[in-house]
Formats: C-alpha cells, structure tokens, sequence
C-alpha cells in the first residue's frame, strides 16, 4: 500500500484535492462574473489530473507494463473519476447539483491534456 501511495503521490493529491472541490459548499465564495468558469476549471483540473497520471505512470511502470496499458489507464481513471463526481453531485450532495456538460468539459480537459502528454514525452524520448 506505502509502495502505490509513494509511487501515486502527486495523482492521489490531485484526486483529494478535486474531490474536495466538486463537493465543498461554495455558498460563502463570491460569484465569478467570468462566463462558463465553472467548466474552465472541470476542464483544467481533469486535464491535471490526467497529465498527473500519465506522467507518474510513464515515469515508475514504463519497464512493466506496456504504453497502451499507461495510456489507458491516463485515460479511464480520470473520465470515470468526472463521471462518478457527476452522479454522487446529483444524487448525494446537498451543496452541489450534478451536470453533464461539467463532464463533458472533464472528458474534453483528458482528451486535450493526453494530446499534450503525448507531445512533450516524445520530446523527451527525442532529447535522450
């Protein structure tokens, strides 16, 4: 268990620190007046998270498993992870409510950061 949480460190943060965020009362937070704010950050702490999942996984599994394997899973966990705060938002938060465009833009925030993972880690291979 210490192996996974020292290996997941940055990644398990993150999912705290989301988690944290898409169920805290946001009553006493003053209102942005900035349009669609709310899914700039679905979009930007989904495609954190899934950045910070590929990355990790790229950096300790490359030598054990396969890349598709660190990909899917950069992939899945997030999108699955945004869909699950969705339904728990509708169904058992008394301060939020759940919303599938919020989804969207977690899935549209992985897709875009894999893109970008995928960018910079082949970069890196190059430099190597």
């Amino acid at each position: 268990m210490f192996l996974i949480v020292r290996k997941y460190f940055f990644s398990i943060l993150l999912t705290l620190i989301i988690t944290y965020l898409c169920f805290m009362n946001t009553e006493p937070l003053p209102e942005i007046s900035v349009t669609n704010f709310d899914k700039l950050v679905h979009f930007l702490m989904f495609g954190g998270l899934s950045g910070g999942v590929f990355f990790e996984n790229t950096a300790y599994l490359k030598n054990k498993i396969s890349y598709q394997r660190i990909v899917w899973g950069s992939f899945f966990f997030p999108i699955v992870f945004g869909g699950l705060i969705e339904i728990i938002q509708e169904y058992q938060s008394p301060y939020r409510s759940g919303d599938w465009m919020d989804f969207l833009y977690d899935a549209i925030g992985v897709l875009v950061s894999l893109a970008i993972c995928f960018k910079i880690n082949t970069r890196l291979k190059e430099k190597r």
